[in-house]
């Protein structure tokens, strides 16, 4: 697995902050579901992601927003992950993304309910400007912490994420130990 490196705020913003952000170079199987969780506020479902068969980052969504990914099949087509990583208390805080390409995603927004539709031209395809063909969306799949004492890269923001991400990815990550945890600790006895 090899990961990108670059970050570079958008319309030349400057962040106070340093931020990292790393990516797979390649896409991963992803699934989404449901994962019971006693701890989700009223109204929102715990969506948890898998990677081979594998829980690695936990969402709190809406039940909607569960339904309409996994029943436009958003992730049946392998995607990249992404990691943007800042430092901050208990060590680095990090949110994983998915990076769909813009088209697959607009493709899974299809109504499935109209397959006729695809054949027949629309005013706003005629009038619209083209897209970068390397556009991306992107979908917060979980926050992810790296305690200061587990840090292998203290000194380096960027190898420090891109850590983050391969041992997500990795067969021996502890991530659901530290899930739990974080939520326990921030939610206490709720």
């Amino acid at each position: 697995m090899q990961l990108d490196d670059q970050f570079e705020p958008e319309d030349g913003e400057q962040s106070e902050t340093p931020v990292a952000f790393v990516s797979t170079q390649e896409p991963v199987n992803l699934r989404v579901s449901r994962v019971e969780d006693d701890r989700m506020p009223e109204g929102m479902i715990c969506m948890g992601t898998f990677f081979d068969d594998r829980l690695i980052a936990r969402s709190a969504v809406t039940p909607e927003a569960l339904a309409e990914l996994t029943d436009r099949n958003v992730f049946q087509t392998p995607v990249r992950l992404a990691l943007a990583a800042v430092e901050e208390e208990p060590g680095l805080q990090c949110r994983l993304f998915a990076l769909l390409p813009l088209e697959q995603l607009q493709a899974a927004q299809e109504d499935p309910d109209e397959p006729w539709a695809a054949s027949v031209p629309r005013y706003e395809d005629a009038v619209e400007e083209p897209e970068d063909e390397d556009a991306v969306a992107s979908i917060l799949l979980g926050h992810i912490v790296r305690f200061e004492k587990d840090r292998k890269h203290a000194s380096d923001l960027a190898a420090e994420a891109a850590d983050v991400l391969r041992t997500i990815l990795s067969d021996d990550h502890p991530l659901t130990d530290v899930v739990d945890k974080l939520l326990d600790d921030l939610l206490g006895d709720a």
